[in-house]
């Protein structure tokens, strides 16, 4: 009987090392006591997603709580890698083929969709065939308008009543003047004021805003600024944005910008590293403005104000049909996408500032943490008011062709 007991134990560590040794070198081949499979694990599937940086820290956060579920395509694990990229880049770029030191992406998401249709329009007219992104399949993750952003001490000056009333022709007037200290005696401060003598060493008035060639919310300025200069909101056309009169306008604004980011997250970043002597206002996100609000204190508070009408972006979520994309890669980054647009991830958003997408979750809310209800005092509101309409892509070319020849010589 010992013999026999013997005999089995030593048969079971014989097993056992042979098990190991396969493990080793084959991977796992079987269930417990040898719980793996014969061959190599599998390797993962990875999604490459070009965003617009201004969804950075959301998306980052998103991706380590989507890793946490442990997702698979059928059994690959997925791995999601995110590249940060201005929005009109992300669709010039692939259009091009032009990957640089990125990887090739398996699905993007810009700013507002108008890039995803200068995307498929740019694809099409470069020879390429078949449909980069097919019609329909670019859901909206997430909400936010364009902003103006001040430092609060500035911003009484600029703008004393807090009035909408000829915002953009009030700014272009600001900014043609020569110093602050003009602006304030053109808001009727007087000469002795606390506001004239704080104004005495604040220089030119230094506007900010990215770069429309690369970025979406430079290319959004740039329309507001034509919205306000002909006061409508709609029916924009190329002939407007060609007039003499409003070039001249646009370009007396574009001087007072120091320099043009090429990406609105990382300007955002910039304008509160270096503070007021670098930038006294700029047009940014609303996401944005509420994610430096607390940061910008050691230079003085921030104060959001908006337009009397502006313009939403939408943060569309397009899984590319490129040939450089294999089935198990599109379907997992709609796996991620289905993520983002959980109820969870949307109420995640909102922490950062985004409008959620989804309409069941409320941008208000009695939670004290809810930054629509946190930074009312800095000028944030849930009810932004008109917007204006989306123009043909034929308005947005020649728009960007005009401050192309004009501005960026």
């Amino acid at each position: 009987m010992k013999n026999i007991t013997r005999l089995i134990g030593c048969a079971y560590l014989a097993i056992t090392l042979i098990a190991v040794v396969a493990s080793t070198m084959l991977g796992s081949i079987g269930y417990a006591p040898f719980p793996v499979t014969i061959g190599p694990a599998p390797e993962p599937v990875v999604v490459t997603i070009w965003y617009g940086t201004e969804k950075k820290a959301w998306l980052e956060e998103a991706a380590k709580r989507f890793a946490a579920t442990n997702p698979h395509q059928g059994r690959r694990p997925i791995q999601i890698q995110l590249v940060g990229i201005g929005s009109r880049d992300i669709s010039l770029r692939i259009a091009s083929k032009d990957w640089r030191a990125d990887q090739q992406p398996t699905a993007i998401s810009p700013s507002s969709s108008i890039w995803i249709e200068l995307l498929r329009s740019e694809w099409a007219a470069r020879g390429n065939q078949g449909e980069i992104v097919s019609p329909g399949q670019s859901p909206p993750l997430a909400l936010t308008p364009l902003v103006l952003v001040a430092w609060e001490e500035r911003a009484k000056v600029l703008w004393p009543n807090d009035t909408q009333a000829d915002f953009w022709q009030h700014l272009h007037t600001a900014l043609t003047q020569d110093s602050w200290v003009n602006v304030a005696r053109q808001n009727g401060f007087a000469e002795n004021s606390p506001e004239v003598q704080k104004a005495q060493n604040w220089g030119p008035v230094k506007f900010g805003h990215t770069s429309p060639l690369t970025s979406n919310s430079g290319t959004q300025t740039l329309l507001l600024m034509a919205y306000g200069f002909y006061n409508k909101t709609s029916g924009l056309t190329a002939a407007d944005v060609q007039q003499a009169e409003f070039v001249t306008w646009m370009t007396d604004m574009e001087k007072a910008v120091p320099q043009f980011g090429d990406s609105t997250g990382t300007f955002m970043d910039e304008m509160v590293l270096r503070g007021p002597s670098q930038y006294d206002l700029v047009a940014v996100y609303e996401n944005l403005a509420i994610a430096n609000i607390d940061n910008a204190r050691r230079w003085g508070n921030l104060k959001i104000h908006y337009p009397p009408a502006t313009v939403f972006s939408d943060h569309p979520y397009a899984v590319l049909n490129a040939p450089w994309t294999t089935p198990e890669q599109q379907a997992a980054a709609g796996q991620f996408r289905d993520f983002l647009l959980s109820r969870p991830l949307q109420e995640l958003a909102l922490q950062y500032g985004f409008r959620p997408a989804d309409p069941n979750v409320p941008i208000s809310s009695s939670d004290p943490n809810n930054p629509f209800n946190k930074y009312q005092s800095a000028g944030i509101r849930a009810d932004v008011g008109q917007q204006v309409a989306n123009p043909a892509g034929d308005v947005i070319s020649a728009l960007l062709a005009v401050w192309q020849q004009q501005v960026n010589r």
